[in-house]
């Protein structure tokens, strides 16, 4: 087999090479964390956050009311126990009374409003969670879909790297260090493939004088355009 035939054998696995290469960067980037997981548990985590703070929230207010209810207990004792007789005090004592129960009052309103918070974020929770425990599963299933792929993937990097190595070891030195040289020049193909008078590298219809020379296949054949290797 002429080096001109290797080349382009070597040509053909350099491109099935990249394929596989870019398809295994492909795969190892999407088995990271998906976008959509890490919303999700985002989403959980920020409604955890929230029913949190709204139970310390109402915890705080139940103590306050029964601090407030205390109070108003012991203003009820000295108001109505008889030990205080003395009009002015009473009526103080009165006053004191009716702003402790009115501040009791708003306590508790604000407690039920806040209940109703609480009630309206564990239920926004539990549908998260369970969106969560969609998200995941989905990305697990996908996940080991694409570890089968990386695996049928690197087989087949290797097999075709071990084939490549054999092709390489029958070239001459020199027509090989020619054809690197260009493949770094020309973006990975170096060949380029005669069809119907036109280079397939840069689609340029070829002069009928470099078609016959490529096809007697005795020298290395230039495309006069793109200058990659010509092969018929």
């Amino acid at each position: 087999m002429s080096d001109l035939q290797l080349l382009h054998q070597l040509q053909e696995l350099d491109l099935q090479i990249e394929s596989r290469s870019r398809a295994l960067r492909e795969i190892e980037a999407e088995l990271g964390q998906s976008d959509e997981l890490t919303a999700a548990q985002g989403r959980v985590k920020e409604l955890q956050e929230r029913l949190h703070d709204q139970e310390r929230q109402l915890r705080e207010l139940e103590w306050r009311a029964e601090e407030i209810g205390q109070q108003a207990r012991e203003d009820e004792q000295k108001l109505y126990g008889g030990k205080i007789r003395n009009p002015k005090e009473l009526d103080g004592l009165r006053r004191d009374l009716e702003q402790r129960q009115a501040r009791r009052r708003e306590v508790e309103d604000r407690e039920l409003q806040l209940m109703g918070d609480v009630e309206s974020t564990q239920s926004a929770l539990q549908r998260a969670h369970d969106e969560l425990a969609a998200v995941r599963a989905s990305f697990e299933a996908k996940h080991s879909e694409l570890v089968g792929q990386h695996a049928q993937l690197k087989e087949q990097h290797a097999a075709l790297d071990a084939e490549r190595a054999k092709v390489v070891a029958s070239i001459a030195p020199a027509s090989l260090a020619q054809y690197e040289q260009l493949r770094r020049d020309k973006r990975g193909r170096a060949v380029s493939v005669v069809e119907r008078s036109t280079c397939q590298g840069c689609r340029i219809a070829l002069p009928m004088s470099v078609i016959q020379r490529v096809r007697a296949g005795r020298e290395f054949v230039f495309c006069p355009s793109c200058g990659r290797i010509l092969y018929a």
